[in-house]
């Protein structure tokens, strides 16, 4: 990609499908084998010496290793837990229950100063088996978490857009009108200055079109406490007003449309610019199939 590209330069993202990342990793690979030949006085503050990285450095690596893959297997809603529910709920924003093995949906909670209803699934990076979810009557707000671990080199936009569609076709199908889904992307996701994995925000109708309700309004952001909170606990941005946080607010519009067969025409843009595009297709709505 072009180093003016507005997906890594202006957002922050991580591009895993150039030359360039392959470069850089190959660089890093190289200064970690030479670093104790190359520059010894490195290790002047440390309790070991240039001689000693070099003995060890196989035997760390390997244990460094395994401490990466444990990690990487860890269970997503664990990581949502503890990355976002744990930490609201002690700072006082909201409190929820793990509802794992006992209910159709992950976790379930209410926000404190709203007393809004939260449920709230976790998928991994593709959106699986997300047709099984059971929600919860009460419920006010209505979020899925894709919690992304593949390194695989795809572009941004690419990474973004492939979780999307499960969710609207979900919605469609369901008659359920998912408000947020989630995408938290440590391989590739934009960073704070801090090193803390900013989520990407996907903010769709405040219900799904229909042929009865063909354009529904977009919500706003005035009042989206949920927005705040996790904003907030995730990556310490305080306030969804922020650009900081519209770089990571996608609108996702909808609506349906009869004039060329029935179809679900979609546009998906950023908060911050809204020349920042995901592409995206018209859905048959006629033919939606059925989300397994």
């Amino acid at each position: 990609m072009q180093r003016d590209d507005p997906w890594t330069n202006y957002l922050g993202f991580t591009d895993l499908g150039t030359e360039e990342r392959e470069e850089t990793i190959d660089e890093i690979k190289s200064l970690i084998q030479s670093l104790g030949n190359n520059h010894p006085d490195i290790f002047a503050d440390y309790d070991i010496n240039a001689g000693d990285y070099q003995r060890e450095l196989r035997d760390a690596i390997f244990s460094l290793g395994g401490t990466f893959r444990q990690s990487h297997g860890a269970e997503n809603e664990d990581i949502v837990r503890d990355v976002f529910l744990n930490p609201a709920r002690e700072a006082g924003y909201l409190s929820f229950t793990d509802q794992r093995g006992s209910e159709r949906i992950d976790f379930k909670g209410e926000l404190t100063d709203s007393g809004e209803v939260l449920a709230m699934d976790v998928k991994g990076g593709e959106g699986q088996s997300i047709g099984h979810l059971l929600v919860p009557t009460n419920t006010d707000i209505l979020a899925i978490w894709s919690e992304r671990k593949a390194k695989n080199t795809k572009s941004p936009a690419s990474r973004l857009n492939e979780v999307i569609n499960r969710a609207v076709r979900w919605g469609l199908n369901q008659s359920e009108d998912p408000q947020f889904m989630i995408i938290r992307d440590p391989p590739a996701g934009a960073r704070t200055a801090d090193g803390r994995v900013i989520p990407d925000i996907i903010i769709f109708p405040s219900e799904y079109p229909s042929p009865t309700t063909p354009a529904p309004q977009m919500p706003s952001l005035d009042n989206m406490e949920f927005l705040n909170i996790l904003f907030e606990i995730t990556a310490g941005i305080e306030t969804v007003s922020s650009e900081l946080a519209k770089k990571h607010i996608w609108w996702h519009e909808m609506e349906y449309r009869d004039d060329t067969g029935e179809k679900i025409y979609k546009k998906i843009y950023n908060a911050a610019d809204e020349s920042i595009r995901l592409r995206t297709q018209p859905i048959d709505y006629s033919r939606i199939s059925n989300v397994e």
